[in-house]
């Protein structure tokens, strides 16, 4: 009987904490654009990553060899969405 109460309280814990972990938080990346790919609608940076930009974001506004910021959420997973692009300070 203990082990089925536990049970259900470990699942009852982690399906609260599941919500604010899968909110993240968020977090910026700076850069240069190597190259922007309208069709796939990413923007691979001159370090070597790549960021899927999210619905919204304006990718004919941006262009090689630009020093950016984006922002996107903290997340598990292969794809980081950035949802804002903005200039950055040299």
């Amino acid at each position: 009987m203990h082990k089925t109460v536990r049970a259900f309280a470990a699942v009852g814990f982690l399906s609260a904490a599941a919500p604010a972990f899968a909110a993240g938080s968020a977090v910026t990346a700076t850069g240069r654009i190597k190259s922007v790919d309208m069709m796939r609608h990413t923007v691979p940076l001159e370090d070597g990553a790549t960021y899927k930009l999210a619905r919204g974001v304006r990718i004919n506004r941006i262009k090689a060899g630009e020093k950016v910021t984006l922002t996107f959420s903290a997340s598990v997973g292969p794809a980081t969405e950035a949802s804002a692009v903005t200039p950055a300070v040299d």
